[in-house]
């Protein structure tokens, strides 16, 4: 109860305070699993979909985020218990193999889970291409996973800023994609290439963003190796 309210008062608050662009949420099913898919531009990317759906969104997120002690620590965990987060250790090894086997329990129980296919915020406020775990996923559970294009809310939420900024920010989710016929061939890695390809393809209208053929990791590794030689 306390989590559902909780829950209303930050949309409430989100709505007043951002006067967000949200359209497509009808495409979200009303019951049954469902992925929802966005680009990632801000750390309050995760929030702010889990706020704008009437159905909780469960999201990733480091453990360490509801394990704090004292009282910031506590209503920190509070805050995203409320938003649907689900702890797990993440270190880019066995943690991430952890990930998407969490992920897979969460879907298959019936409820909605969101992913940020490339894996890390964009460094340029541009698309980039997406890690196939979310292919994974929807060929695994068979779940219908619902595209969201995000704008602005990197102007919201900059990188390196705490407090977000009253700026307006667009959220737009599209039609569901099915899968169903590659259900169970999630050991195929074209076909989980393919099937991650479709649902960027799909981000990419939705948000209207320039798309970059290449994984954001990979741009970021550059601009510090960069940054390294111009020092």
């Amino acid at each position: 109860m306390f989590r559902r309210f909780l829950r209303a008062f930050l949309s409430l608050v989100m709505r007043v305070a951002f006067r967000p662009r949200i359209t497509g949420v009808h495409h979200i099913p009303a019951e049954g699993p469902c992925i929802i898919a966005a680009n990632h531009l801000s750390f309050s990317d995760h929030v702010f979909i889990s706020l704008a759906v009437s159905r909780p969104v469960c999201f990733i997120g480091k453990a360490e985020r509801l394990t704090g002690k004292g009282v910031k620590g506590r209503l920190s965990a509070a805050f995203f218990r409320a938003i649907g987060i689900v702890p797990v250790e993440r270190d880019g090894g066995p943690g991430g193999v952890a990930a998407l086997g969490l992920a897979r329990e969460v879907i298959e129980d019936g409820q909605v889970f969101g992913i940020h296919p490339e894996g890390t915020r964009s460094p340029d406020g541009r698309l980039y291409r997406g890690r196939t775990g979310v292919g994974w996923l929807a060929m695994a559970t068979g779940a219908p996973v619902v595209p969201c294009g995000i704008v602005g809310t990197d102007r919201v939420q900059p990188l390196g800023r705490m407090v977000p900024k009253p700026v307006r920010f667009d959220l737009h989710f599209g039609a569901p994609l099915s899968f169903a016929e590659y259900h169970g061939k999630e050991g195929e890695a074209r076909l989980r290439r393919s099937v991650t390809d479709t649902v960027m393809k799909e981000i990419e209208r939705l948000s209207g963003l320039e798309y970059v053929p290449r994984f954001a990791t990979m741009r970021k590794d550059a601009a510090a190796k960069e940054k390294e030689t111009a020092a």
